[in-house]
């Protein structure tokens, strides 16, 4: 954690913060503290045991043979596409699209969404159609995702042509041959020194701190299957290392890696904060975005700036004898709208802070003051003290751990451009399809022509368009749920009268894009509908008109 953070302060307005979980009371007993912390924290005794602190985070030590995220998802099984899909190279393309589409460092969590979601929209409208679509989401995000190196085409000769020498260059040759200059003399002492550190230093190994008494155990085959001598190899190879106080362990050999489990910085938010100081957390995200999301709290805290800074001029005018009144503050609409920097934001936070915590109380101090040559005397004196100091050191640091996380959020970072804000906010307000594809054009151009957005920041926001398209699907007006009631009713000769009004009707014209695409849907599966049933009644009465054809004669008695 960058910036110092008052545990005691946590502890007052945050007592249930993983912080304090993972931070134990250390007195100088490390059995006794670690007790009692436990004691304290009954619910997460199971983590402290198994997890360990490694600076801001916390780990979790994970062996070498555990299964990836993407092998614990179940629906991401391939017998489990198979299953769904019905076709085995369907199934391959579809684990590799999901794949493809999360983020490198993606958990179980997000590949089960990803599976849910893609498997809802395969039955909806087909393999075929979902799959184009997942594997041209894929390129997309693994062009973003990749490196520089990896997007770049390798090409490896089969075949090294000879080099053929020119004339000089055969010549230079063999002038080099001529002078050459000898090898030095061998110097055999030396070389056999040499090779005997070497030697000696190539055998060395590091012995262990604590000799193990169960090593003839661990390591003895006897009557062991295979996982019972991988895990007993193991256990004999872990190295235990502890932290400055000795409190909190961490297990790990060669063959295991830490997985994050927690992160502090991550874990502090609005409700850290005093109840009087929780307004600054939801002003924080508008003051970083700035632009239309965040324009009146970025004119609010520019003007909140520029009146700290005429009070603390006035101030320092009337303390040095030159007093002078200050005009007062008009509001500038005209004020820009950009978002904070990090030097504004310092201004911003201390004038806030100022509100909040601006009470000084007279409290009455000794002092002492030299004649000089040694005497000395004592009188009191009257000072003013903010009674709330370390409360609002608190606050300010808080703010400055969740002003620093923004810049880690590559959506919130981009939003501080004003080309990407407008059409991620335009994409969000649209209500038709038919503006969320002119959206789509109009970021294209912003990518492609005008270079105001970068590759990342197009995916993004073609992302976005995706996400509100399959919002605005079921987003249907009365009228066109009618439309559909009287579709899944109709007859063949109704179902033409119906696209001739799709066609023509004023009411169909002034439809969304989705409520047409909607009704054009339901269209084509009645009218395969209709088909299937005009195909099976004309089965049925042949199959009548072959029966009547047989005539059974039966012989009188």
């Amino acid at each position: 954690m960058a910036v110092q953070l008052n545990i005691e302060q946590l502890r007052n307005f945050a007592p249930k913060s993983p912080i304090l979980a993972f931070s134990p009371i250390d007195t100088g007993s490390p059995r006794q503290d670690w007790c009692a912390h436990l004691g304290r924290n009954p619910l997460r005794r199971r983590e402290l045991e198994e997890f360990a602190i490694l600076g801001d985070v916390v780990v979790r030590i994970a062996d070498e043979l555990e299964p990836e995220p993407l092998d614990r998802v179940k629906i991401m099984s391939l017998e489990y596409a198979i299953g769904v899909l019905g076709n085995e190279d369907d199934a391959r393309e579809f684990v590799r699209c999901v794949r493809a589409i999360a983020s490198p460092d993606a958990g179980q969590f997000e590949f089960g969404q990803l599976a849910a979601y893609y498997y809802g929209e395969i039955r909806r409208r087909g393999t075929a159609e979902v799959l184009k679509e997942m594997g041209l989401l894929g390129m997309q995000m693994t062009a973003v995702t990749s490196t520089i190196a990896d997007r770049e085409i390798r090409a490896e000769e089969a075949h090294s042509v000879e080099q053929k020498l020119t004339v000089a260059d055969q010549r230079r040759v063999r002038e080099a041959v001529k002078n050459r200059q000898p090898l030095p003399p061998r110097t055999p002492n030396f070389d056999d020194e040499l090779k005997h550190v070497i030697q000696r230093v190539g055998r060395q190994k590091i012995s262990r701190m604590m000799y193990d008494d169960f090593a003839a155990f661990y390591l003895a085959d006897g009557d062991k299957s295979i996982e019972d001598l991988d895990r007993d190899f193991l256990t004999f190879e872990n190295l235990e290392q502890y932290d400055e106080n000795g409190i909190v362990g961490l297990t790990m050999n060669g063959g295991q890696h830490s997985v994050v489990v927690f992160d502090f910085d991550c874990e502090l938010d609005a409700s850290c904060l005093p109840l009087e100081a929780r307004s600054m957390a939801s002003e924080l995200g508008r003051l970083f975005v700035g632009h239309s999301l965040g324009a009146a709290a970025v004119k609010n805290g520019r003007d909140l700036i520029v009146a700290a800074d005429a009070e603390r001029n006035e101030w320092a005018a009337f303390s040095t004898g030159k007093v002078g009144f200050t005009q007062p503050i008009t509001r500038m609409e005209e004020r820009s709208a950009r978002p904070f920097s990090d030097y504004e934001f310092e201004e911003w936070l201390s004038a806030r802070l100022d509100q909040l915590y601006g009470r000084l109380v007279t409290r009455s101090v000794r002092r002492i003051r030299s004649y000089g040559q040694g005497r000395t005397f004592e009188y009191m004196a009257a000072q003013e003290v903010n009674p709330d100091h370390e409360e609002m050191q608190y606050v300010a640091s808080v703010c400055r751990i969740m002003w620093s996380r923004q810049y880690e959020d590559f959506h919130l970072r981009s939003l501080r451009r004003q080309a990407y804000q407008e059409l991620y906010v335009s994409l969000r307000d649209t209500v038709d399809s038919a503006d969320v594809a002119d959206l789509k054009k109009q970021a294209y151009a912003a990518y492609k022509e005008h270079q105001e957005l970068s590759l990342k920041e197009f995916t993004a926001l073609n992302t976005v368009a995706k996400s509100q398209e399959v919002r605005l699907r079921d987003r249907l007006s009365p009228l066109t749920r009618k439309w559909l009631r009287t579709i899944q009713t109709s007859s063949s000769g109704r179902l033409r009268f119906l696209k001739f009004s799709l066609y023509n009707d004023a009411e169909a014209k002034a439809m969304k894009r989705q409520e047409k695409q909607r009704l054009w849907d339901a269209v084509r599966s009645r009218e395969a509908e209709l088909k299937v049933e005009a195909r099976a009644l004309t089965e049925r009465m042949q199959q009548n008109a072959v029966e009547r054809r047989h005539v059974r004669v039966i012989h009188a008695a």
